[in-house]
């Protein structure tokens, strides 16, 4: 049941001792939900619970964690030296009871000494790791050099393996069935209701036929909710038992699709009736901003420059926008917090796009009759990029 071969274990591990050795790191902890989940091959939500997954630059990799994920990783992890805390203490016993971060502590210094890195320099997750779990860090481990490298270890991701890329184009192959359901329903002029229960079902059945022994998620945005009711990217259901399309109205839907952590996502802004000139007109502007983007995304071009190709356009017809174009695709967790944003595709970034990269475009054209975008995952190619959605990428409405 491993998420992932040994062979793509190996090469994570090797690739991010070469920037360990560089920068002079004898070992790199990981704490957050996607840099432990990258380099010990099981996903864990910690709910208040914290792990440790630490690298060393030389011999076998360790983990620290809850014992209540023993089961699953021992499945799903090429790591063999598991160091379980319980909730009340480090170990079965109900006396001298402590919390969970002193417990991992006392075996995280336990895992470092074993390999002979009691006083060494370490590298952590300074964007994650929150400054009061440091200070008990610096307290528990006082001969250790802690050295901040998330950006080490979020660049080392940013390419994708072919396993990778396996689940982000099943998750993308699944999204696009549910977005064209979600589409026929508004066509069908369903309600919201209606419409997020034709599209689960959909969704549903096409994993179970396809990908039956993965785990999954899944969201839906029928583009048919309140403002009033929104809640941003909150899990919260915003439509109500009005919610219906209408003639003239422009909705921006979404669908979401997760494999073992891996985020598919299709979203198509749909107009119900016929466009008026000005909608068109709009429409036709977010997908000028599209493509263009989508025919310069290759290897050595900077994802700075994908985001300013998308705003010349919207300038130069007179429209703004409120967000950049697009963010990395790779692991992702609403519930821990995790997004790629080293490729977030904004004006600043200056990473150079290489083979194996992976980002949705999303040019967001804000108009007086709602927001125009159409988004798709773009993976960087030897020679250009794959669009990883098979829908129509031009005006839509029904």
């Amino acid at each position: 049941m491993r998420v992932f071969s040994r062979q793509e274990m190996e090469r994570r591990w090797a690739n991010l001792r070469k920037s360990m050795e560089s920068s002079g790191f004898d070992a790199l902890i990981a704490t957050s939900y996607a840099g432990s989940y990258y380099l010990s091959g099981a996903p864990i939500h910690q709910f208040g619970r914290p792990l440790a997954t630490i690298l060393p630059l030389k011999g076998e990799p360790a983990m620290v964690l809850s014992i209540i994920e023993r089961e699953h990783v021992e499945e799903q992890s090429w790591v063999k030296d598991l160091r379980y805390y319980w909730d009340h203490n480090p170990k079965p016993e109900f006396g001298n009871p402590r919390p969970p971060l002193e417990s991992l502590l006392i075996h995280l210094k336990g895992a470092l000494e074993d390999r002979g890195l009691g006083a060494s320099r370490v590298g952590f997750e300074d964007a994650t790791l929150p400054a009061a779990h440091h200070a008990k860090w610096a307290a528990a481990l006082p001969r250790l050099a802690l050295v901040g490298a998330s950006s080490m270890l979020d660049r080392t991701r940013q390419v994708l393996s072919g396993e990778e890329l396996h689940f982000l184009r099943a998750a993308d192959g699944i999204a696009d069935i549910g977005q064209q359901e979600l589409i026929e329903a508004l066509r069908r002029r369903c309600s919201a209701r209606q419409i997020v229960a034709a599209t689960r079902t959909a969704i549903e059945d096409a994993i179970l036929a396809r990908y039956p022994d993965y785990p999954f998620a899944f969201r839906i945005v029928t583009g048919l909710e309140s403002p009033l009711r929104g809640g941003g990217h909150a899990e919260w259901i915003t439509w109500t038992a009005d919610s219906r399309p209408h003639p003239d109205q422009v909705v921006a839907t979404m669908v979401d699709v997760l494999f073992w952590g891996y985020q598919g996502n299709v979203e198509r802004t749909v107009i119900i009736g016929p466009p008026t000139e000005k909608v068109r007109y709009d429409c036709e502007v977010m997908i000028e901003a599209n493509e263009a983007a989508i025919a310069i995304t290759k290897p050595g071009t900077r994802l700075a420059d994908v985001d300013r190709t998308t705003k010349e356009i919207f300038k130069r017809h007179g429209y703004g926008t409120r967000s950049g174009s697009g963010l990395g695709r790779g692991i992702v967790s609403y519930e821990g917090n995790a997004r790629e944003l080293t490729m977030d595709v904004r004006l600043y970034s200056d990473v150079i796009l290489a083979p194996g990269m992976a980002f949705s475009l999303e040019p967001d054209l804000q108009t007086e009759d709602g927001t125009y975008r159409h988004c798709n995952t773009l993976i960087v190619t030897a020679d250009g990029c794959e669009v990883d959605s098979k829908l129509p990428r031009g005006l839509i409405w029904v």
